[in-house]
């Protein structure tokens, strides 16, 4: 896929998750609230750090472990596309996911299951959700991706939940997928240790 290419996916892809979660949030009349303010914008880009940190260790882990699951996904998805977006494009897509995603899973449907199921329902259903559609059309491949997904869905939903902005959750969501790609465009130019 070509640079181009990646950012138009992306453009669509995550403003149709915009157009869903403000349809669902008509329909079922709910109040997203993005609570804006300097304060969130701040705590987002400072809780993308653990994020970014556990994904340097599973990226070196995977060099240890080249049959892994997270391995191969890493060595036949993620740093081929990383590889091909450019660092301007890297930052559209990163505010582009951030705001797509987070306005659905920790905006809208977290909002619905929270009114159906509690606090705790939302919590595990979104942050599935989340996984779950990251990997349609390579479950049979890559499904064993989905917990370490769901538990990134979780560490966002929890941005969200201790601020009470959704601001701050795009924050960290764009935050770290701008500074996780240029940094596997970095890691992998670099030979793997021990050649």
């Amino acid at each position: 896929m070509r640079r181009g290419s990646i950012l138009l996916v992306a453009i669509v892809s995550e403003v149709l998750l915009f157009l869903l979660a403000y349809t669902m949030a008509f329909f079922l009349s709910l109040d997203i609230a993005w609570n804006l303010s300097a304060r969130a914008l701040v705590v987002g880009a400072l809780s993308s750090i653990p994020l970014l940190i556990g994904n340097h260790l599973l990226w070196r882990w995977t060099l240890r472990n080249p049959d892994s699951v997270y391995s191969r996904f890493s060595r036949e998805i993620v740093v081929p596309l990383c590889r091909r977006v450019s660092p301007f494009h890297a930052l559209l897509i990163g505010i582009l996911s951030g705001v797509g995603e987070e306005v659905l899973f920790r905006g809208s449907l977290n909002l619905w299951l929270i009114r159906s199921g509690g606090l705790w329902f939302a919590l595990l259903i979104s942050s599935v959700a989340f996984a779950w559609v990251h990997f349609i059309g390579s479950f049979k491949r890559y499904g064993g991706m989905i917990p370490l997904y769901s538990a990134v869905g979780g560490a966002l939903w929890l941005v969200w939940f201790l601020t009470d902005s959704l601001a701050a959750a795009a924050t960290t969501h764009a935050t770290y997928n701008f500074l996780a790609i240029l940094s596997i465009r970095k890691l992998s130019e670099r030979p793997p240790p021990g050649r």
